[in-house]
Protein backbone atom coordinates (compact mmCIF):
# COMPACT_ATOMS: atom_id res chain seq x y z
CA UNK A 1 0.00 0.00 0.00
CA UNK A 2 2.39 2.19 1.03
CA UNK A 3 4.23 1.36 -2.84
CA UNK A 4 1.03 2.45 -4.22
CA UNK A 5 0.83 5.46 -2.41
CA UNK A 6 4.51 6.38 -3.67
CA UNK A 7 3.71 5.96 -7.35
CA UNK A 8 0.64 8.18 -6.65
CA UNK A 9 2.49 11.04 -5.25
CA UNK A 10 5.01 10.34 -7.95
CA UNK A 11 2.39 11.06 -10.96
CA UNK A 12 0.82 13.75 -9.87
CA UNK A 13 4.58 14.91 -8.71
CA UNK A 14 5.21 15.01 -12.60
CA UNK A 15 2.02 15.90 -13.66
CA UNK A 16 2.65 19.25 -11.61
CA UNK A 17 6.02 19.50 -13.09
CA UNK A 18 5.23 18.91 -16.61
CA UNK A 19 1.96 21.13 -16.40
CA UNK A 20 4.66 24.43 -15.23
CA UNK A 21 7.83 23.72 -17.45
CA UNK A 22 6.98 22.04 -20.21
CA UNK A 23 5.52 24.65 -23.53
CA UNK A 24 2.11 23.86 -23.97
CA UNK A 25 0.68 21.96 -27.00
CA UNK A 26 -0.18 23.55 -30.40
CA UNK A 27 -1.48 21.93 -32.94
CA UNK A 28 0.31 24.31 -36.03
CA UNK A 29 -2.85 26.15 -38.23
CA UNK A 30 -3.20 25.39 -41.70
CA UNK A 31 -2.79 28.66 -43.57
CA UNK A 32 -5.77 29.16 -45.04
CA UNK A 33 -6.92 29.93 -41.41
CA UNK A 34 -4.30 32.92 -41.87
CA UNK A 35 -5.32 33.90 -44.58
CA UNK A 36 -8.78 34.03 -43.36
CA UNK A 37 -7.08 36.63 -40.84
CA UNK A 38 -5.76 38.47 -43.29
CA UNK A 39 -9.28 38.64 -44.96
CA UNK A 40 -10.73 39.48 -41.44
CA UNK A 41 -8.64 42.16 -40.74
CA UNK A 42 -8.85 43.98 -43.84
CA UNK A 43 -12.56 44.36 -43.92
CA UNK A 44 -12.65 45.58 -40.39
CA UNK A 45 -9.89 47.82 -40.90
CA UNK A 46 -11.30 49.15 -43.69
CA UNK A 47 -14.55 49.75 -42.34
CA UNK A 48 -14.65 50.38 -38.74
CA UNK A 49 -14.91 53.86 -39.03
CA UNK A 50 -18.27 53.65 -41.14
CA UNK A 51 -20.24 53.68 -37.96
CA UNK A 52 -18.44 57.02 -36.84
CA UNK A 53 -17.73 59.07 -40.26
CA UNK A 54 -20.90 61.45 -39.90
CA UNK A 55 -20.55 62.35 -36.86
CA UNK A 56 -18.50 64.95 -35.61
CA UNK A 57 -15.70 63.97 -33.18
CA UNK A 58 -14.35 67.47 -31.81
CA UNK A 59 -10.47 67.74 -31.37
CA UNK A 60 -10.27 63.73 -31.91
CA UNK A 61 -8.88 63.03 -27.93
CA UNK A 62 -12.35 62.39 -26.45
CA UNK A 63 -13.55 60.26 -29.80
CA UNK A 64 -10.34 58.29 -29.05
CA UNK A 65 -10.43 57.32 -25.45
CA UNK A 66 -14.16 56.20 -25.98
CA UNK A 67 -13.01 54.18 -28.72
CA UNK A 68 -10.49 53.04 -26.93
CA UNK A 69 -13.22 51.18 -24.36
CA UNK A 70 -14.72 49.76 -27.33
CA UNK A 71 -11.57 48.23 -28.14
CA UNK A 72 -10.72 47.20 -24.43
CA UNK A 73 -14.68 45.42 -24.21
CA UNK A 74 -13.68 43.67 -27.12
CA UNK A 75 -10.05 42.21 -25.57
CA UNK A 76 -12.32 40.81 -22.76
CA UNK A 77 -14.65 39.28 -24.79
CA UNK A 78 -11.70 37.25 -27.02
CA UNK A 79 -9.97 36.61 -23.45
CA UNK A 80 -13.04 34.58 -22.18
CA UNK A 81 -13.66 32.63 -25.33
CA UNK A 82 -10.08 31.34 -25.25
CA UNK A 83 -10.36 30.39 -21.62
CA UNK A 84 -8.28 33.25 -19.97
CA UNK A 85 -4.61 32.53 -20.69
CA UNK A 86 -1.87 34.00 -18.33
CA UNK A 87 -1.58 38.27 -18.66
CA UNK A 88 1.74 38.96 -20.25
CA UNK A 89 2.62 42.62 -18.76
CA UNK A 90 5.38 42.72 -21.27
CA UNK A 91 2.56 42.85 -24.48
CA UNK A 92 0.93 45.87 -22.97
CA UNK A 93 3.58 47.73 -23.89
CA UNK A 94 2.72 47.37 -27.36
CA UNK A 95 -0.62 48.95 -26.72
CA UNK A 96 1.34 51.74 -25.12
CA UNK A 97 3.02 52.16 -28.05
CA UNK A 98 0.05 51.91 -30.39
CA UNK A 99 -1.77 54.35 -28.49
CA UNK A 100 1.49 56.91 -28.36
CA UNK A 101 1.58 56.98 -32.10
CA UNK A 102 -2.43 57.52 -32.86
CA UNK A 103 -2.29 60.40 -30.35
CA UNK A 104 0.58 62.16 -31.99
CA UNK A 105 -0.83 61.01 -35.66
CA UNK A 106 -4.00 63.73 -34.75
CA UNK A 107 -1.35 66.24 -34.50
CA UNK A 108 0.31 65.05 -37.91
CA UNK A 109 -2.71 65.53 -39.76
CA UNK A 110 -3.33 69.29 -38.14
CA UNK A 111 0.64 70.04 -39.86
CA UNK A 112 0.77 68.00 -42.60
CA UNK A 113 -2.69 67.19 -44.32
CA UNK A 114 -4.34 63.85 -44.32
CA UNK A 115 -2.67 62.37 -48.16
CA UNK A 116 0.99 62.95 -47.10
CA UNK A 117 0.71 61.96 -43.22
CA UNK A 118 -1.04 59.08 -44.81
CA UNK A 119 1.78 58.19 -46.91
CA UNK A 120 4.80 58.78 -44.62
CA UNK A 121 3.54 57.18 -41.68
CA UNK A 122 1.89 53.96 -43.77
CA UNK A 123 5.39 53.48 -45.64
CA UNK A 124 7.22 53.95 -42.24
CA UNK A 125 4.43 51.41 -40.33
CA UNK A 126 4.19 48.84 -43.64
CA UNK A 127 8.28 48.89 -43.35
CA UNK A 128 8.85 48.42 -40.07
CA UNK A 129 6.37 45.52 -39.16
CA UNK A 130 7.61 43.77 -42.19
CA UNK A 131 11.50 43.88 -41.44
CA UNK A 132 11.64 43.27 -38.15
CA UNK A 133 10.05 40.11 -38.41
CA UNK A 134 11.41 39.26 -41.88
CA UNK A 135 15.24 40.19 -40.57
CA UNK A 136 14.64 39.45 -36.58
CA UNK A 137 15.27 42.88 -35.25
CA UNK A 138 14.72 43.66 -31.08
CA UNK A 139 15.92 40.04 -30.55
CA UNK A 140 13.23 38.30 -32.85
CA UNK A 141 13.49 35.15 -34.27
CA UNK A 142 13.81 36.11 -38.27
CA UNK A 143 10.77 34.59 -40.33
CA UNK A 144 11.84 33.08 -43.58
CA UNK A 145 9.97 32.70 -46.64
CA UNK A 146 9.87 30.21 -49.89
CA UNK A 147 10.88 32.94 -52.13
CA UNK A 148 12.79 35.63 -50.59
CA UNK A 149 12.94 37.68 -53.95
CA UNK A 150 9.00 37.23 -54.28
CA UNK A 151 8.57 39.27 -51.31
CA UNK A 152 11.20 42.07 -51.57
CA UNK A 153 9.47 42.85 -54.44
CA UNK A 154 6.01 42.60 -53.43
CA UNK A 155 6.83 44.51 -50.02
CA UNK A 156 8.43 47.21 -53.01
CA UNK A 157 5.48 47.86 -54.87
CA UNK A 158 3.23 47.96 -51.46
CA UNK A 159 5.30 50.82 -50.56
CA UNK A 160 5.28 52.72 -54.01
CA UNK A 161 1.35 51.86 -54.74
CA UNK A 162 0.79 54.87 -52.03
CA UNK A 163 2.02 56.92 -53.90
CA UNK A 164 -0.62 56.61 -56.52
CA UNK A 165 -3.18 56.95 -53.56
CA UNK A 166 -1.97 60.31 -52.65
CA UNK A 167 -3.31 61.77 -55.89
CA UNK A 168 -6.81 61.11 -55.15
CA UNK A 169 -9.41 63.88 -54.21
CA UNK A 170 -12.19 64.12 -52.25
CA UNK A 171 -14.90 66.49 -53.05
CA UNK A 172 -15.32 68.20 -49.61
CA UNK A 173 -10.85 69.17 -49.81
CA UNK A 174 -8.43 68.90 -52.52
CA UNK A 175 -5.87 68.19 -49.15
CA UNK A 176 -7.09 65.20 -47.76
CA UNK A 177 -7.25 61.21 -49.67
CA UNK A 178 -8.90 58.41 -47.93
CA UNK A 179 -6.26 56.57 -46.86
CA UNK A 180 -6.30 54.46 -43.52
CA UNK A 181 -4.66 52.83 -41.03
CA UNK A 182 -4.22 54.14 -37.88
CA UNK A 183 -7.29 54.93 -35.96
CA UNK A 184 -8.00 58.23 -35.80
CA UNK A 185 -7.53 58.51 -39.54
CA UNK A 186 -10.77 57.70 -41.79
CA UNK A 187 -11.92 57.15 -44.78
CA UNK A 188 -14.57 60.10 -44.64
CA UNK A 189 -13.72 63.22 -44.74
CA UNK A 190 -15.88 65.03 -42.26
CA UNK A 191 -13.90 63.29 -39.64
CA UNK A 192 -10.51 65.04 -41.24
CA UNK A 193 -12.08 68.25 -41.74
CA UNK A 194 -13.67 68.25 -38.23
CA UNK A 195 -10.18 67.98 -36.65
CA UNK A 196 -8.59 70.78 -38.95
CA UNK A 197 -11.41 73.30 -37.48
CA UNK A 198 -10.34 72.07 -33.53
CA UNK A 199 -9.26 74.77 -31.14
CA UNK A 200 -6.22 72.71 -30.50
CA UNK A 201 -4.84 73.48 -34.47
CA UNK A 202 -1.51 75.79 -34.71
CA UNK A 203 -3.54 78.14 -36.19
CA UNK A 204 -7.48 77.74 -35.24
CA UNK A 205 -8.91 81.42 -35.55
CA UNK A 206 -11.40 80.99 -38.29
CA UNK A 207 -10.72 84.56 -39.47
CA UNK A 208 -7.41 84.05 -40.30
CA UNK A 209 -6.08 84.43 -43.82
CA UNK A 210 -4.72 80.83 -45.84
CA UNK A 211 -1.68 81.91 -45.73
CA UNK A 212 -1.69 82.57 -41.88
CA UNK A 213 -3.38 79.20 -41.73
CA UNK A 214 -0.04 77.22 -43.40
CA UNK A 215 2.10 75.49 -41.43
CA UNK A 216 5.48 76.86 -41.88
CA UNK A 217 7.96 75.54 -43.90
CA UNK A 218 10.16 74.35 -40.43
CA UNK A 219 6.94 73.11 -39.24
CA UNK A 220 6.16 71.20 -42.20
CA UNK A 221 9.66 69.50 -41.99
CA UNK A 222 8.90 68.62 -38.08
CA UNK A 223 5.59 67.35 -39.02
CA UNK A 224 7.41 65.00 -41.44
CA UNK A 225 9.94 63.58 -38.72
CA UNK A 226 6.64 63.03 -36.59
CA UNK A 227 4.83 61.50 -39.36
CA UNK A 228 7.43 58.68 -39.50
CA UNK A 229 8.07 58.13 -36.22
CA UNK A 230 4.51 57.66 -35.83
CA UNK A 231 4.73 54.96 -38.33
CA UNK A 232 7.93 53.39 -36.75
CA UNK A 233 5.91 53.31 -33.83
CA UNK A 234 3.09 51.36 -35.09
CA UNK A 235 5.23 49.30 -36.89
CA UNK A 236 6.28 47.55 -33.34
CA UNK A 237 3.11 46.77 -31.39
CA UNK A 238 3.35 43.46 -32.54
CA UNK A 239 6.99 43.01 -31.07
CA UNK A 240 6.42 42.26 -28.00
CA UNK A 241 3.86 39.67 -28.13
CA UNK A 242 6.09 38.33 -31.29
CA UNK A 243 8.94 38.29 -28.77
CA UNK A 244 7.46 35.96 -26.50
CA UNK A 245 6.41 33.68 -28.77
CA UNK A 246 9.52 33.52 -30.21
CA UNK A 247 11.33 32.68 -26.70
CA UNK A 248 8.39 30.54 -25.19
CA UNK A 249 10.77 27.64 -24.73
CA UNK A 250 13.08 28.85 -22.68
CA UNK A 251 11.72 32.67 -21.16
CA UNK A 252 8.27 31.92 -21.40
CA UNK A 253 7.10 28.45 -20.34
CA UNK A 254 3.47 29.41 -19.73
CA UNK A 255 2.99 31.19 -23.33
CA UNK A 256 1.59 29.64 -26.83
CA UNK A 257 1.61 30.46 -30.43
CA UNK A 258 -2.00 31.61 -30.51
CA UNK A 259 -2.38 35.28 -31.29
CA UNK A 260 -6.08 35.61 -29.57
CA UNK A 261 -3.87 34.90 -26.22
CA UNK A 262 -2.38 37.96 -26.40
CA UNK A 263 -4.94 40.16 -27.43
CA UNK A 264 -6.19 40.66 -24.12
CA UNK A 265 -2.70 41.96 -22.70
CA UNK A 266 -2.42 44.45 -25.62
CA UNK A 267 -5.99 45.84 -25.01
CA UNK A 268 -5.44 46.41 -21.75
CA UNK A 269 -2.35 48.74 -22.75
CA UNK A 270 -4.24 50.55 -24.91
CA UNK A 271 -6.93 51.43 -22.44
CA UNK A 272 -4.53 52.25 -19.54
CA UNK A 273 -2.20 54.65 -21.78
CA UNK A 274 -5.11 55.91 -23.41
CA UNK A 275 -6.52 57.04 -20.12
CA UNK A 276 -3.45 58.58 -19.02
CA UNK A 277 -3.18 60.84 -22.37
CA UNK A 278 -6.82 61.50 -21.73
CA UNK A 279 -5.97 62.81 -18.21
CA UNK A 280 -3.26 64.87 -19.21
CA UNK A 281 -5.87 66.11 -22.11
CA UNK A 282 -8.56 67.19 -19.58
CA UNK A 283 -5.86 68.67 -17.13
CA UNK A 284 -4.65 70.76 -19.97
CA UNK A 285 -8.21 72.00 -20.44
CA UNK A 286 -8.62 72.74 -17.43
CA UNK A 287 -11.52 70.21 -17.10
CA UNK A 288 -13.57 71.62 -19.97
CA UNK A 289 -12.58 69.22 -22.33
CA UNK A 290 -14.31 68.77 -26.03
CA UNK A 291 -16.61 66.15 -26.13
CA UNK A 292 -19.26 65.21 -28.77
CA UNK A 293 -21.79 63.52 -27.12
CA UNK A 294 -23.24 61.84 -30.34
CA UNK A 295 -19.93 60.70 -31.30
CA UNK A 296 -19.51 58.33 -28.02
CA UNK A 297 -21.36 55.64 -29.48
CA UNK A 298 -20.26 55.47 -32.79
CA UNK A 299 -16.60 55.72 -31.01
CA UNK A 300 -17.69 52.86 -28.87
CA UNK A 301 -18.62 50.51 -32.21
CA UNK A 302 -16.00 51.62 -34.17
CA UNK A 303 -13.26 50.68 -31.33
CA UNK A 304 -15.12 46.92 -31.12
CA UNK A 305 -14.47 46.70 -35.30
CA UNK A 306 -10.96 47.85 -34.72
CA UNK A 307 -10.35 45.63 -31.77
CA UNK A 308 -11.97 42.73 -33.95
CA UNK A 309 -9.27 43.64 -37.19
CA UNK A 310 -6.72 43.83 -35.16
CA UNK A 311 -6.84 40.32 -33.22
CA UNK A 312 -7.36 39.14 -36.94
CA UNK A 313 -4.22 40.88 -37.51
CA UNK A 314 -2.20 39.31 -34.55
CA UNK A 315 -3.94 35.82 -35.30
CA UNK A 316 -1.98 36.24 -38.83
CA UNK A 317 1.22 37.47 -37.90
CA UNK A 318 1.30 34.05 -35.88
CA UNK A 319 0.30 31.59 -38.40
CA UNK A 320 1.65 33.43 -41.48
CA UNK A 321 4.76 35.35 -40.05
CA UNK A 322 4.65 39.13 -40.33
CA UNK A 323 6.79 38.86 -43.65
CA UNK A 324 3.88 37.95 -44.82
CA UNK A 325 0.50 39.30 -43.19
CA UNK A 326 2.14 43.04 -42.37
CA UNK A 327 2.32 44.08 -45.93
CA UNK A 328 -1.25 42.87 -47.25
CA UNK A 329 -2.73 44.24 -44.28
CA UNK A 330 -1.08 47.62 -44.36
CA UNK A 331 -1.98 48.32 -47.52
CA UNK A 332 -5.14 46.23 -47.99
CA UNK A 333 -7.84 48.53 -46.05
CA UNK A 334 -7.17 51.80 -47.42
CA UNK A 335 -8.04 50.52 -50.76
CA UNK A 336 -11.50 49.12 -49.14
CA UNK A 337 -11.70 52.70 -47.57
CA UNK A 338 -11.12 54.62 -50.56
CA UNK A 339 -14.00 52.21 -52.15
CA UNK A 340 -16.46 53.23 -49.51
CA UNK A 341 -15.70 56.88 -49.93
CA UNK A 342 -16.80 55.99 -53.77
CA UNK A 343 -19.62 53.70 -53.65
CA UNK A 344 -21.58 55.12 -49.85
CA UNK A 345 -20.49 58.55 -49.02
CA UNK A 346 -19.64 59.52 -52.60
CA UNK A 347 -17.13 62.22 -51.70
CA UNK A 348 -14.68 60.96 -54.00
CA UNK A 349 -16.31 61.56 -57.74
CA UNK A 350 -15.25 62.07 -60.73
CA UNK A 351 -13.48 59.90 -63.89
CA UNK A 352 -9.72 60.91 -62.73
CA UNK A 353 -10.30 59.85 -59.08
CA UNK A 354 -11.53 56.41 -60.92
CA UNK A 355 -9.14 55.85 -62.89
CA UNK A 356 -6.53 56.32 -59.99
CA UNK A 357 -8.75 54.45 -57.57
CA UNK A 358 -8.33 51.39 -60.72
CA UNK A 359 -4.64 51.81 -60.91
CA UNK A 360 -3.32 51.84 -57.68
CA UNK A 361 -5.68 49.16 -56.44
CA UNK A 362 -4.26 46.52 -59.82
CA UNK A 363 -0.87 47.70 -58.51
CA UNK A 364 -1.61 46.61 -55.04
CA UNK A 365 -3.08 43.43 -56.30
CA UNK A 366 0.12 42.87 -58.12
CA UNK A 367 1.96 43.10 -54.66
CA UNK A 368 -0.52 40.94 -52.60
CA UNK A 369 -0.27 38.26 -55.22
CA UNK A 370 3.74 38.46 -55.18
CA UNK A 371 3.91 38.64 -51.01
CA UNK A 372 1.33 35.50 -51.17
CA UNK A 373 3.57 33.78 -53.32
CA UNK A 374 6.60 34.27 -51.94
CA UNK A 375 5.06 31.72 -49.50
CA UNK A 376 5.54 31.42 -45.67
CA UNK A 377 7.71 28.69 -43.54
CA UNK A 378 5.73 26.59 -40.92
CA UNK A 379 7.60 27.19 -38.09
Amino acid sequence: MHIFDDEILGNITTIIHNSTTSLPPDVPAPHSIGYIAVLISVVFFGSNFVPAAKYPIGDGLSFQFFLCCGIWITGVVINLIVGSPPFFPLVMIGGVLWTTGNVLSVYVIQINGLGMSMLLWCTSNLFMGWASGHFGWFGLIPEKVENPLFNYIGVAIAVLSGIIFLFIRTGNSPETTAEHQPILQSNDTSIINTLKDDPLELNSSPSSSSSSSTPSRRMRIIGYILAIISGIIFGLVFTPSTYIQDHRKYKYPTASKNGLHYIFSMYTGILLSSFFYYSVYIVCKRNRPLICIESILPAFISGIMWGIAEAGFIVANSILSQAISYPIISIGPATLAVLWSILYFKDIVGLRNYLIFIAGTVIRLVATGFIILSKPISS
